[in-house]
């Protein structure tokens, strides 16, 4: 979004940039009034693009940071389960099942 000045006069003219198949295109919006108008319009527009992507970035940390914390639960949980399986006297068996040990006489 700009304010241009064209060469010889002192009006200024509101445009706005947007994208025409994959091209950068200059819109005419308007002078004066209709000019300011647009780019409050455009500005509060913006504003509020950037206070939405700040609020998704906070939730995204927050819910990064609950996964991390999930995960560490996972593995001390897994350390845990595979201590009390061994002390209770069992064993993995080809690394996926849980079986007894059998007694030898």
């Amino acid at each position: 979004m700009s304010w241009d000045r064209k060469s010889g006069t002192h009006k200024s003219y509101y445009y706005r940039n947007k994208r025409v198949d994959g091209h950068r295109v200059k819109e005419y919006v308007g002078r004066g009034r209709l000019g300011e108008q647009a780019a409050l319009n455009d500005e509060k527009q913006r504003l509020q693009r950037q206070l939405d992507r700040q609020y998704w970035d906070s939730r995204l940390a927050r819910i990064d940071q609950a996964e991390k914390s999930l995960v560490e639960l996972a593995q001390v949980t897994t350390i845990l389960v595979r201590a009390i399986m061994v002390t209770c006297g069992y064993h993995l068996h080809k690394g996926h099942e849980w079986r007894k040990r059998r007694e030898h006489a």
